[in-house]
C-alpha cells in the first residue's frame, strides 16, 4: 500500500522494515496528500515526518513528538458531561461541550490526559495509549473519595496546589524554590504561611507554634519518627518516588490521629506503571537512583530508589559549611577548628520500595518499604596522656506497609493496612586510657504497629461517609547507662507501650457553594484507661466566583512526644529521646485549635487570610526543655497560641512573586514557675516575612527568595562574684529576652532539556545558594555552668550557615 501510495502522490518513504511490519492501514484515494498522510498516521500509529518537500521518514512516535486528540464524555449511564476539564498540563486544557466533546491539539506524546468534573473521580489517561485514528470515548465514574474540588492551581509554584484546607504538592512538578537545587519535601512545606524551621534544618518544621515531634508524617501509610539526613539539615524522603504530598495544619479529618499539629502525608504511585522508567543524579552531599519496572504487562509493577552520601569520601564546600553548621559548639567542631589529632566518619544513606499488584480490575494490592540511616564514628586522642575518646551514634528508621484496595461498585470502596515502625537512637561515648575503660549509653528505641479498615459510601452526587477503626501497639523503650570495669550506673529507664484502638467518621456534603466536614475521632488509650472523643469540623462556602470564606475546628490527642535530655550529652547533637505518655510520669498531650479564613483568587491574584488560636493541655517542662539552673522540678502546664497566616500573590507571563507574613504569640504556663506568670515559648518567632520570586526563561526556572523573622525568645544569663570568689549564676524572667532579627537571601536556578528532540533521555542541571550575602545569624543561645567547684558560666552560642552553594545533576528517562 505505501509504494501505491508513494507513486499516487510522488513522494518517497524511508523505514526500517520492523517499524511497518505487521501495520495494515488503506487511504482513499480522494484525499489530498496532508490528508493522506495524516490518515497513514491515524491508523498506523506512526509518525510519517517530512524531511523534505517529497520525502518522508517513518517512525515510532517519542515523548516530545505532538499529536491531536479528541474524544467525548460521558458517565457509565452514556449521559454526556458537559464542563468537564480536560487538561495535560499545569494550565493547558480545555472544556467539554455540551455534547461531551473536547478537541485538543499540539499534545505532548508521552504527557497524561486528566479528567476533572464535579462529582466525579478525576481520571488521568496516559495519551500515548488512547486511539488516534478515531473519536476517544471516556468514561467518568461518580467520585468515592472527592467532591467538588476548589482547587488553587499555583498555591505558591509550579506543583504547590491548594485543595480547601490542604496544601497538595506533587514532587514530578516541582522545580526551582529559592535556596534548592533539586525539590525537597520538607524544604518545599515551609514556604508555606504558618510554617518555620527556627534552627535551619528540613526536618525541624514548627508550623503555628507547634513542635516537630507533633507533627504526624506518613511515608505510603508508615509513620516516621525521624524526617531528616545530616541531623536534620536534608529531608529523608526521596522526592522522585513520591507521587503526592498532603499538608494540614488545620480542619484534621479525623481519618488522622496521634499528634496535635499538623500532618504531613507523601504518597507514592498506587497504580500499576506501563513503561519502565528512572533517573540517577548526584549533588554535592549525595548521590541517588531510582527506577520503574512494570514486571507483569497491567498486573504487577516495582519501584526502587536508593540514596548515599559520600561526605566520608569527599569533603565539598557544601558539607564543609553544613559540618560547621552542625557540629559546632560540640567535641567534633572544637576538634576540627584547634586541629586536634581526630577522625570524623560520617555517612547517611535511604532505600524505598514500591510495589502494586492489580489483581483484577477493582482489587489492588500495595507494599512499601522504607529505610533510611544516619552514622557518625568520632575518635580523637590525647597522645600526652595515652587517652582516647570515641563517639559513635547510629540513628536509623525503618517501617513496612501492606495494603489492599477494594472497589466494588461505584459507591463503595474499602482499604484495609497493616504497618509496622521501628526507630533506633544509639549514641556511645567510650573513654579509653590504659587498662580502663569507661562507656557511657544513651539509648532510644520505638517499636510501633498498626492494622487499619478504612471505607467511603458515596450517598449521591453531594454527599459521602467516610469511616474506619485503626488498632495500635506502640511500645518505647529510653536507657541512660555508665559503666566502667568496677561498676554499672543507670542514669534513668523506662521501658512502656500502650495500645490505642481508635474509630472514626467523617461526613462530606458539597453542593458547589457550600463545603462541609463534620467528623468525629474516638480513641481508647488501654494501658492508661483513659478515653478521649476528638470532634473535628472543616465549613468553606463561596461568597462569590472569587471570594471564598472557611471556619475549621479541632480537638486532638498525643501520646508519644520527644523529651529533651542532659543527662548523656557529651556530644549534643541528638539530645531528644522519645517517651510514651503513662500514669506516673508524662501526661496525654491535648490540643484543640480554632481557625477563620478567606481566600480570593481573579486576574492572576490569589490573597490569602487565617486567624487561629491554639491550646495545648498536659505540656511537661521536659517536653519544652525547661529543666536547667532556673528550674530543676518536672512540672506540667498548658500552652495558649495565637496568631495570623497572610499571603499575597501576582502572576504574569514568566513570573511569579509571593509575599507572606505570618504572626505567632505563645504563652506558657506553669505552677511555680516564673513566678507563676506566662511566658514566651523558647522556639517561638513572633513575625516572620517571606518574599519569593519565580522566573521562567524557556528552559530555565530561576528562584530569588528573601527570608526574615523577629529573633527567638532566650533566657538571660549574668553572674557575679561575692567575697569569697564563688561566682553566682543569676537569671532573668524565662525568654524575657529577644536574639537579633534573622534574614537571608536565597537563589536558585535550574534547568530541564533533552539532548536532542528524538531523545526521550532528559537532563536536569540545577544551582543553588543558601544565604547569598553570608549573613552570621544568631539562631540559638543557652547558658550552662561547669560541674567544677569555680563553677564557671558558658555561654553557648549556635549561628547560621554562612553561604553554601550547591550543585545538581539528573538524568531521566
Amino acid at each position: 500500500m505505501l509504494l501505491d501510495f508513494q507513486n499516487r502522490y510522488s513522494v518517497q518513504f524511508s523505514y526500517v522494515d520492523e517499524v511497518i511490519e505487521g501495520k495494515l492501514v488503506d487511504y482513499d484515494t480522494t484525499l489530498s496528500l496532508a490528508e493522506g498522510i495524516h490518515k497513514l498516521e491515524m491508523d498506523s500509529r506512526l509518525r510519517f515526518e517530512k524531511i523534505e518537500d517529497s520525502y518522508y521518514v517513518v517512525r515510532t512516535y517519542i515523548p516530545n513528538d505532538l499529536i491531536s486528540l479528541c474524544g467525548y464524555i460521558t458517565d457509565y449511564n452514556s449521559n454526556k458531561l458537559l464542563g468537564v476539564s480536560v487538561s495535560y498540563g499545569p494550565t493547558e486544557g480545555v472544556i467539554s461541550d455540551e455534547d461531551g466533546l473536547f478537541k485538543l491539539d499540539s499534545i505532548p506524546f508521552d504527557s497524561w490526559l486528566t479528567l476533572r468534573y464535579l462529582g466525579y473521580a478525576t481520571k488521568r489517561l496516559k495519551v500515548s495509549r488512547l486511539p488516534f485514528n478515531s473519536y476517544v470515548d471516556l468514561r467518568m465514574t461518580e467520585s468515592i473519595e472527592e467532591l467538588d474540588e476548589i482547587v488553587v492551581t499555583n498555591y505558591l509554584a509550579t506543583g504547590i496546589s491548594k485543595n480547601k484546607n490542604q496544601i497538595q504538592i506533587d514532587p514530578h512538578k516541582l522545580k526551582a524554590l529559592s535556596g534548592l537545587a533539586e525539590p525537597d519535601i520538607l524544604q518545599s512545606i515551609q514556604q508555606v504561611p504558618g510554617v518555620n524551621s527556627p534552627f535551619e534544618t528540613a526536618a525541624g518544621i514548627h508550623v503555628r507554634g507547634g513542635l516537630p515531634d507533633q507533627n504526624l508524617v506518613l511515608w505510603n501509610g508508615i509513620k516516621t519518627y525521624s524526617q531528616g539526613h545530616f541531623f536534620g539539615m536534608i529531608s529523608a524522603f526521596n522526592p522522585y518516588i513520591a507521587e503526592d504530598v498532603k499538608f494540614i495544619k488545620h480542619g484534621t479529618p479525623a481519618r488522622y490521629g496521634d499528634r496535635i499539629s499538623a500532618v504531613i502525608d507523601i504518597s507514592s504511585n498506587d497504580k500499576v506503571m506501563d513503561s519502565f522508567s528512572g533517573g540517577i543524579g548526584t549533588n554535592l552531599l549525595f548521590a541517588d537512583g531510582f527506577v520503574n519496572v512494570p514486571l507483569v504487562k497491567d498486573k504487577f509493577s516495582l519501584q526502587v530508589s536508593g540514596r548515599r552520601s559520600f561526605t566520608d569520601v569527599i569533603q565539598t564546600p557544601t558539607y564543609q559549611q553544613m559540618s560547621d553548621r552542625v557540629f559546632q559548639n560540640t567535641k567534633i567542631g572544637e576538634a576540627l577548628s584547634d586541629d586536634q589529632q581526630s577522625e570524623n566518619d560520617f555517612y547517611f544513606s535511604d532505600l524505598a520500595i514500591n510495589s502494586v499488584w492489580e489483581i483484577n480490575k477493582d482489587n489492588r494490592l500495595i507494599f512499601n518499604g522504607l529505610y533510611n540511616s544516619n552514622q557518625l564514628n568520632f575518635s580523637s586522642t590525647n597522645q600526652a596522656i595515652n587517652q582516647t575518646f570515641n563517639d559513635q551514634l547510629l540513628h536509623e528508621n525503618e517501617g513496612f506497609n501492606l495494603q489492599w484496595k477494594s472497589r466494588p461498585n461505584t459507591k463503595w470502596m474499602f482499604d484495609a493496612s497493616s504497618s509496622f515502625s521501628r526507630y533506633i537512637l544509639r549514641y556511645d561515648f567510650i573513654e579509653t586510657v590504659p587498662d580502663t575503660i569507661t562507656q557511657s549509653s544513651k539509648k532510644n528505641f520505638v517499636q510501633e504497629g498498626t492494622h487499619q479498615l478504612n471505607t467511603a459510601y458515596i450517598l449521591n452526587s453531594k454527599s459521602e461517609l467516610r469511616g474506619g477503626y485503626h488498632l495500635t501497639n506502640t511500645r518505647i523503650r529510653y536507657a541512660y547507662e555508665t559503666q566502667s570495669p568496677t561498676y554499672q550506673i543507670v542514669l534513668d529507664s523506662d521501658d512502656s507501650e500502650v495500645t490505642t484502638h481508635a474509630g472514626y467518621l467523617d461526613y462530606l456534603y458539597d453542593n458547589g457553594k457550600l463545603h462541609i466536614e463534620p467528623g468525629v475521632r474516638f480513641s481508647y488509650y488501654h494501658q492508661l484507661n483513659d478515653h478521649y472523643v476528638e470532634p473535628r469540623l472543616y465549613v468553606q462556602y463561596r461568597l462569590s466566583q472569587h471570594v471564598t470564606t472557611s471556619l475549621s475546628g479541632e480537638y486532638r490527642t498525643q501520646i508519644a512526644s520527644q523529651i529533651k535530655e542532659s543527662v548523656v550529652s557529651d556530644l549534643s547533637l541528638e539530645n531528644k529521646v522519645w517517651a510514651i505518655a503513662s500514669s506516673e510520669r508524662f501526661p496525654v498531650l491535648t490540643s484543640y485549635q480554632l481557625t477563620v479564613g478567606s481566600d480570593y483568587e481573579k486576574n492572576g491574584w490569589f490573597a490569602e487570610t487565617e486567624l487561629y488560636y491554639k491550646r495545648l493541655d498536659g505540656v511537661s517542662t521536659l517536653i519544652f526543655g525547661y529543666l536547667n539552673g532556673i528550674e530543676n522540678e518536672f512540672r506540667v502546664g498548658e500552652s495558649s497560641i495565637h496568631g495570623a497566616d497572610i499571603l499575597v500573590k501576582k502572576i504574569v507571563p514568566q513570573f511569579e512573586t509571593w509575599l507572606s507574613y505570618s504572626y505567632l504569640k505563645t504563652d506558657n504556663s506553669f505552677q511555680g514557675i516564673n513566678n507563676n506568670e506566662s511566658f514566651p515559648g523558647s522556639w517561638s518567632i513572633e513575625h516572620t516575612i517571606r518574599w519569593s520570586n519565580i522566573i521562567h526563561l524557556n528552559d530555565w526556572e530561576l528562584s530569588l527568595g528573601w527570608l526574615w523573622h523577629s529573633g527567638k525568645s532566650y533566657t538571660e544569663v549574668s553572674q557575679s562574684a561575692d567575697i569569697s570568689g564563688s561566682v553566682r549564676i543569676m537569671y532573668d524572667a524565662i525568654n524575657a529576652n529577644s536574639l537579633p532579627d534573622y534574614h537571608r537571601m536565597d537563589f536558585s536556578a535550574m534547568r530541564e532539556f533533552h539532548s536532542n528532540k528524538h531523545s526521550n533521555i532528559r537532563y536536569r542541571v540545577g544551582i543553588s545558594v543558601l544565604n547569598l550575602y553570608n549573613k552570621r545569624n544568631l539562631l540559638n543561645r543557652e547558658f550552662r555552668t561547669t560541674p567544677s567547684l569555680e563553677n564557671e558560666l558558658i555561654d553557648t552560642r549556635v549561628y547560621s550557615l554562612g553561604i553554601t552553594p550547591n550543585l545538581v545533576f539528573r538524568v531521566f528517562w
